[in-house]
C-alpha cells in the first residue's frame, strides 16, 4: 500500500444511477485531498486528488486539516491510475500518532 498525505479539501457524494450499458451503480462517497508535489525542476505544484471512501463519516471533522492515509492503486487500462481508500482504513491527523 501507499501512504499519501495532502490536505482535506471536501467531502461529497455521488448519487447513484444507471451507466450508459444499463447497469445500475451506487452511490459513492468522495474525499477531496490537496497535495504537493515536487517537480524535477525543483519547483512544487499542487495537485488535487479525488478518492472514493467506503465510510463518509470517517471523514467528517476533517476539512482544512492536514492529514495522512494508506491508499491503494490499480491501473485499469493503458496510462490510468486509480486511487481508492481500503474498507477499514481510516485517515490519521498528520502528527497524530
Amino acid at each position: 500500500m501507499l501512504q499519501l498525505a495532502g490536505k482535506v479539501i471536501n467531502l461529497f457524494t455521488v448519487e447513484g444511477g444507471t451507466d450508459k450499458d444499463g447497469k445500475d451503480y451506487a452511490e459513492r462517497h468522495k474525499v477531496q485531498l490537496m497535495g504537493s508535489v515536487l517537480l524535477q525542476n525543483g519547483d512544487t505544484k499542487f495537485d488535487l486528488l479525488d478518492l472514493t471512501v467506503p465510510n463518509i463519516s470517517d471523514w467528517s471533522g476533517l476539512q482544512n486539516k492536514d492529514i495522512t492515509v494508506q491508499i491503494g492503486a490499480f491501473a485499469p487500462e493503458k496510462n490510468t491510475i486509480v486511487y481508492f481508500v481500503p474498507k477499514g482504513v481510516k485517515p490519521q491527523l498528520m502528527g497524530a500518532s
